[in-house]
């Protein structure tokens, strides 16, 4: 491998996997004590691999990612006023970690990569702009997926370290602070996508074992079992999976054999893919949530252009996906 950065051309899935990990920079580690206050920012900060949730309050915030080096950048973007505030950084800078709002209004966000795969625990208080740690994963994990389920408790399951892919599934729960294992992914797999369906379980797309996948299976926290489901037509690892105001999933963008933009919904009655339309951007591990308006907002990730912050708006009603300009305001 030579020393160019593979986010300028395209490459295979394994050989953009080893780049990043390879070559990422561990920053410095913060604390509590010496970050800036909030301010206002014209857009996120261009980077892959981040990690984003939905407040109650509907603002989303973003953390973590790659931009050359890992990095804890926290930021929050409120849909209402079409823009971005600096928040106070991860104290563990890091790539590829899961993240999930919690029912107390805190950002639970675990494990990632730092230059070594991290269990490594914090949680983001947005009403006070607080980090605080917590109890480590048992399993270090980066490019593993995480949902909070119905019972307030946090799933996550797949990821990679020093072991290779991952099965492992693990439960947080939040009223004990404390780690508990469940039954194993009956696929091992890095960069797959999880979302929590509207009964409770938990549907995993895609990822990387080595070969990109399309495979999905669901998880029923209520009998700790899995079942296989029917495959995304589209093979990848690094996409986003977004559960949409029908209940309905939408998977979006992605790596295959090159950066995608390809849409599919899937139906959770009927056990079926369509395809919607396409992102107009390919982006791979980029973050997507849906907005309180039933918009799925896609933003960041990596392609052949570099790292980006350009964002998309979807919507599911009109099967459209309008362009946000450079301040992140529905372009004319």
């Amino acid at each position: 491998m030579g020393i160019e950065r593979s986010y300028r051309r395209p490459v295979s899935g394994t050989f953009l996997f080893l780049a990043l990990i390879f070559w990422a920079v561990l920053c410095p580690e913060g604390s509590e004590g010496d970050q800036p206050p909030p301010h206002p920012i014209p857009d996120m900060t261009p980077r892959w691999g981040a990690s984003a949730v939905r407040l109650s309050d509907g603002k989303i915030v973003v953390t973590g990612g790659f931009t050359g080096q890992d990095v804890g950048v926290t930021e929050v973007y409120d849909p209402a006023r079409h823009a971005w505030t600096r928040a106070s950084s991860d104290p563990h800078p890091r790539t590829s970690a899961c993240a999930v709002a919690l029912s107390d209004g805190r950002v639970l966000v675990t494990g990632g990569y730092d230059g070594s795969y991290l269990g490594t625990t914090e949680f983001y208080d947005p009403l006070h702009d607080r980090w605080t740690r917590g109890n480590k994963d048992p399993v270090p994990r980066a490019g593993g997926a995480g949902v909070v389920l119905p019972d307030g408790n946090v799933f996550v399951t797949g990821g990679f370290n020093d072991t290779g892919y991952l099965a492992s599934s693990e439960l947080f729960h939040s009223s004990t602070g404390t780690w508990s294992a469940v039954r194993p992914d009956p696929v091992p797999r890095w960069a797959s996508s999880a979302v929590a369906l509207r009964d409770g379980t938990v549907l995993v797309v895609g990822g990387y074992d080595g070969r990109t996948l399309g495979t999905v299976e669901r998880y029923d926290p209520g009998t700790d079992s899995w079942k296989t489901k029917a495959s995304d037509p589209v093979l990848r690892w690094g996409a986003s999976a977004v559960r949409l105001p029908s209940g309905d999933v939408l998977v979006v963008d992605g790596y295959g054999e090159d950066y995608l933009s390809a849409a599919e919904i899937y139906s959770v009655k009927n056990n079926a893919w369509k395809q919607a339309v396409p992102d107009p951007i390919p982006r791979e591990k980029a973050v997507a949530l849906l907005l309180s308006d039933g918009r799925v907002l896609v933003e960041g990730g990596l392609n052949t252009g570099g790292f980006l912050s350009v964002g998309e708006l979807y919507d599911p009603g009109r099967n459209r996906w309008t362009a946000l300009s450079s301040k992140n305001r529905p372009a004319p």
